[in-house]
């Protein structure tokens, strides 16, 4: 009897650990916040989501950690813009991280600014190309299905799961366009400066142009700066675009000489939408 009571503990002991026993958690990797958005999005509660460029800090020449490293072991896919330049960096040292997971370049399909000029000094865009496809509702379009091709291709019993996520973010995605449209539609004048040129695509999509404060991707000369400066009153243009990741005291020199305002923008904000529909009403000058 005694040994019977014995073998129903344990049995009971066995199973109880078996239910409690925690779920292996699954882990998607991005490689900046808008990205990471876009995956939340799609992934919902079914995967946990890691970003690689924390907030406030540039992407070029970012230095993964080693708890990042440590954490990717256990990813199954990295989403990756495909053109910063950390990405190119470290590419092969996170293959050899971990050789299971699936890279995906998000950027692909998105038709790509070749951008003139974007050597930084001290880093490049990957192939000369403009990397900040995500700064538009076309890019973002694109950007999301690759994402959700990718998710598929690791979890295909998801499928059903991940399109319906699709399409919920599709429908905000264009939610978005129709709102920066509207907003844009009253814009005192179609050309804008800021101070990296991170708003090619944001330009194309909406017919405007991007004056750089940036030259080439340094330090503008004087005599950069006084033909920005000269443009900027022929056109009457009031504000003057700059990322939080950047020192103010060009752009500062130009508000002066222009009677503009320096507003701060922040394209690599994980927040996609609202950070999509703020930047359209500082560049139609209705801020909120």
């Amino acid at each position: 009897m005694r040994k019977k009571i014995l073998l129903l503990t344990i049995v009971a002991i066995l199973v109880s650990c078996q239910t409690t026993k925690k779920p292996v958690e699954k882990i998607v990797f991005a490689s900046i916040l808008p990205i990471q958005y876009f995956a939340d999005q799609i992934t919902g509660d079914l995967y946990t989501s890691e970003v690689m460029v924390p907030p406030g800090v540039g992407p070029e020449t970012y230095n993964p950690t080693p708890r990042q490293m440590s954490e990717m072991t256990k990813a199954s896919v990295f989403f990756a813009n495909g053109y910063l330049g950390f990405e190119e960096a470290f590419v092969e040292k996170f293959r050899s991280n971990n050789p299971n997971m699936l890279f995906v370049n998000t950027s692909n399909g998105v038709p790509l600014i070749h951008a003139e000029g974007h050597d930084h000094g001290d880093h490049a865009h990957e192939k000369g190309v403009d990397p900040h496809t995500w700064s538009t509702p076309a890019g973002a379009r694109i950007i999301a299905r690759n994402i959700y091709d990718g998710m598929v291709k690791i979890d295909p019993a998801n499928q059903a799961f991940f399109k319906n996520n699709l399409d919920q973010l599709i429908a905000r995605i264009d939610s978005v366009d129709n709102a920066v449209k509207s907003i844009l539609a009253s814009i005192p004048s179609r050309k804008f400066m800021v101070f990296h040129p991170a708003l090619g695509y944001f330009a194309q999509e909406y017919y405007l142009e991007q004056l750089s404060i940036e030259f080439e991707g340094k330090v503008p000369t004087p005599r950069h700066i006084q033909n920005i400066v000269l443009e900027a009153k022929e056109h009457n243009i009031r504000n003057i675009l700059i990322q939080k990741e950047f020192d103010v005291e060009n752009a500062d020199i130009i508000a002066n000489e222009t009677g503009s305002q320096v507003i701060q923008i922040d394209p690599l904000a994980y927040d996609w939408p609202n950070e999509m529909i703020s930047l359209a009403h500082k560049m139609a000058g209705t801020n909120r």
